[in-house]
């Protein structure tokens, strides 16, 4: 009787040689997924909700065939990413945080030439001192409220600006602001959803105020002090506007931070 084993069959033998191709590709994804994010590529808006926050963008090479083999190579690796569920959409503590925190407040105009403020329920009353959160407690709201300030995260006001960065970084400011517009239009639909939920809430709170004819999404820049400075910090709060809908026609606009003012927004920029 012989006891040499039965070869493995060829579904067996297929299935082996498919784990083994599946670990070799993410023994090769990982670190390619982290390393392309250094390399820049032409994937469209940086702003773009939908995307690798921390993707550099543009072209670091004038050979055309090698620019167009990394981009398509960053494309492969970003299907998979979301495919697998493997995206990274935050840098952790990289590139580093500035020294102020942003949180978004809705802006109600009235007819009358009034206008009140709504905070957001998670900005501390003692700024200085904020008490703890318990996690996953509100999870979600937080979390929409979240995505509507990364764009503006790393592009604070000139006065905020002033409080840490050179004035030769404060100078290319206003070129950074141009790209604030066209994110505020690629997030029309989840901001007008947002903002027509603000509205609710303060409709309940408020039901002797007649309805707003303007409300506004803006971002309000909270200086905070570095690990090195003293507790005892005075500086103002900055607000600066960012989206502006209109409950009666539905219309939306955006901030323009270089012409200072709203504008409005197609389907295209």
């Amino acid at each position: 009787m012989s006891n040499t084993p039965a070869p493995p069959s060829p579904a067996r033998r297929a299935l082996a040689v498919a784990v083994g191709l599946f670990a070799v590709w993410q023994l090769v994804y990982i670190p390619a997924a982290n390393l392309i994010d250094l390399v820049p590529r032409r994937t469209g808006s940086p702003l773009e909700p939908i995307s690798d926050p921390l993707q550099r963008h543009g072209t670091f090479t004038t050979f055309e065939p090698l620019q167009t083999a990394t981009d398509r190579a960053g494309a492969v690796l970003d299907f998979w990413s979301e495919l697998s569920g493997q995206e990274q959409g935050w840098s952790l503590f990289a590139p580093g945080l500035p020294p102020y925190t942003v949180t978004p407040a809705v802006e109600f105009r009235f007819a009358d030439g009034m206008s009140d403020t709504l905070l957001s329920p998670y900005e501390p009353a003692d700024k200085l001192n904020p008490p703890l959160r318990a996690p996953l407690v509100n999870n979600r709201p937080f979390n929409v409220e979240a995505q509507f300030i990364y764009a503006v995260w790393y592009i604070p006001p000139e006065e905020v600006a002033g409080l840490y960065a050179t004035p030769e970084e404060i100078a290319m400011l206003p070129e950074v602001y141009r790209a604030l517009p066209e994110a505020a239009r690629v997030w029309r639909g989840p901001v007008r959803a947002y903002l027509s939920w603000r509205l609710k809430a303060y409709r309940e709170a408020r039901p002797e105020r007649p309805g707003p004819v303007e409300v506004i999404l803006k971002h309000r820049y909270i200086p905070t002090p570095k690990p090195n400075e003293p507790r005892v910090w005075t500086r103002p709060v900055v607000e600066r506007p960012y989206a502006l809908w209109r409950p009666a026609d539905d219309s939306y606009e955006v901030y323009d931070a270089v012409a200072k003012r709203f504008v409005p927004v197609g389907d295209k920029p």
